[in-house]
């Protein structure tokens, strides 16, 4: 016989339970909206004030993503030292990240957004880009060598993500070509070569082919550094080699006054929305193979049965609605950039589109994605199966004016006249079913604050003062913004970023900017 305690307090708890996580869920959706508006009308500052007052972002399970936010916003307001600051904080939160056993219970119950924010492998990688970035352009040349050997640890777990399956975004080309950088100012030529022949290996095919990867076509840049430094270190077969299979077209890299490398950040990165998928549940005759099929998606996901057998859940469904994120591009005026410099013009290269390798990023732990939420659904059914079967005994009228009577009544006289109530089940059972359709929620955090595309070129620089110019274009090849930079050729490597989340150009650094 079920206590009253339980009847009286699991219906209210439940139901909050339930209010708590659609307020969570529509929280970050509101300030996500906010936050993105701000970005693209250039408020930076009111940005920053947004992440820092909200509540949302200081809870531990978001606390990554509030310094991750804050490290791109210090940025574009020119702070480089601060964004370096709060992207150390992010750092170290993402190498210590740990979920407890009690948040994985209440993710399996709810949803995974009660957890510690796991961040995308393409976000840990983008963290040391920009940190790197960030040591390059304020000239701390040790900084930056030291976060280029923390790239190459990020990289290695990313190659080692899946080991009995590989990932298809498995390595990242920029990650190496600003280890290449970061080597290159350092003066440690082979290190360097050796960053741009691993960058370069992933644009090239088993023959040695130029081929694209995650969307993006082998940049002319990188053909033209790795040929160089392989001269540089006197390695003349390579050089020749490369020469052959990818044939660069490299006019002039280094000029008396040394080379800038300008970075261009394009767009605003992707969105994680939420993706409701509904699958149809297939048993064989003896149930040990359960099939869930997406005909809409050609899906056919195969569940082993010791993942479910522990659920009662699962027996009496068969058909399902899981929550799942996706990504969706954003769109952006600005398409292409070129360079005007003092004897020439050059064409930026894009080296990394995030809206390919955030879908792709997606597509590579769909399987596991979806096997969570299976799993999670399961829990809940199970749960919602073991509420309903909750019963409580009936008393009859005479019966609650005799109770003292009955306690003396022999028991098992008393075991074969009760009788039980399903009401209660039934209660906590539809309850159970709403709490289950509220709380079944994919995790749409993430990195906002990311651009959706990257490229670069090296420039040549004259000595002395270089006035350089920067032509933005939209889809239709009509010019849309302009920017000037001022770079003194000192005979050495420079680095700037140059950044457009809309049509504005931000160029971040506290040198003063001039438009022409």
């Amino acid at each position: 016989m079920v206590k009253l305690t339980f009847m009286k307090y699991t219906y209210p708890v439940l139901f909050f339970i339930s209010l708590a996580f659609l307020s969570s869920c529509a929280s970050f959706e509101r300030y996500r909206a906010q936050f993105n508006d701000m970005v693209e009308q250039g408020s930076y500052e009111s940005a920053a004030r947004l992440i820092e007052r909200k509540k949302f972002y200081r809870k531990d399970r978001n606390r990554v993503l509030y310094y991750l936010e804050l490290g791109a916003l210090a940025r574009l307001q020119g702070d480089l030292a601060k964004s370096n600051e709060y992207l150390n904080q992010a750092d170290y939160l993402i190498e210590d990240r740990r979920a407890s056993v009690g948040a994985q219970g209440a993710a399996m119950l709810s949803n995974p957004r009660v957890m510690p924010y796991q961040t995308e492998y393409f976000e840990n990688i983008a963290v040391h880009y920009l940190k790197s970035l960030n040591y390059l352009q304020l000239n701390d040349i040790s900084a930056a060598r030291v976060e280029a050997r923390r790239t190459n640890l990020r990289l290695q777990e990313l190659n080692d993500a899946v080991p009995d399956k590989p990932l298809k975004y498995n390595d990242d080309a920029l990650g190496h070509i600003i280890m290449g950088l970061s080597y290159e100012a350092n003066g440690e030529w082979n290190n360097a070569f050796i960053a741009y022949r691993n960058a370069a290996k992933l644009f090239m095919d088993e023959d040695g082919r130029p081929q694209p990867y995650m969307g993006v076509e082998m940049p002319e840049q990188l053909k033209c550094d790795l040929v160089r430094f392989a001269r540089l270190n006197g390695f003349g077969g390579e050089a020749s080699r490369y020469e052959r299979l990818l044939q660069p077209r490299c006019k002039e890299q280094n000029a008396e006054g040394g080379s800038l490398v300008l970075f261009w950040e394009n767009g605003q990165g992707p969105i994680k929305e939420q993706n409701i998928l509904g699958f149809d549940m297939f048993r064989d005759q003896d149930d040990r193979q359960l099939h869930f099929v997406n005909r809409n998606n050609d899906m056919d996901y195969f569940v082993e049965p010791e993942a479910y057998s522990r659920y009662d859940g699962l027996e009496a469904i068969n058909n399902i609605r899981v929550a799942l994120p996706a990504f969706r591009e954003r769109q952006y005026p600005l398409r292409r950039a070129e360079v005007v410099y003092p004897g020439g013009m050059k064409r930026l290269e894009m080296v990394e589109n995030l809206n390919v390798v955030a879908q792709q990023s997606l597509r590579d732990r769909f399987g596991r994605e979806l096997a969570n939420a299976l799993l999670r659904l399961a829990a809940k059914e199970a749960v919602e199966a073991g509420l309903r079967s909750v019963k409580t005994k009936k008393k009859s009228d005479d019966e609650e004016d005799s109770d003292q009577e009955k306690a003396k009544a022999d028991d098992d006289d008393e075991k074969e006249d009760e009788e039980y109530s399903e009401t209660l089940g039934i209660l906590l059972g539809a309850t159970a079913d709403i709490v289950n359709t509220i709380t079944e929620r994919a995790d749409t955090r993430s990195w906002q604050s990311l651009p959706a595309e990257i490229a670069y070129r090296r420039i040549p620089l004259n000595k002395g003062q270089n006035d350089i110019e920067v032509h933005f274009y939209n889809q239709f090849n009509q010019r849309m913004e302009s920017h000037r930079l001022h770079v003194t050729g000192n005979g050495r490597l420079q680095v700037r970023s140059l950044i457009t989340p809309d049509a504005e150009v931000i160029q971040p650094t506290k040198q003063q900017q001039i438009k022409p």
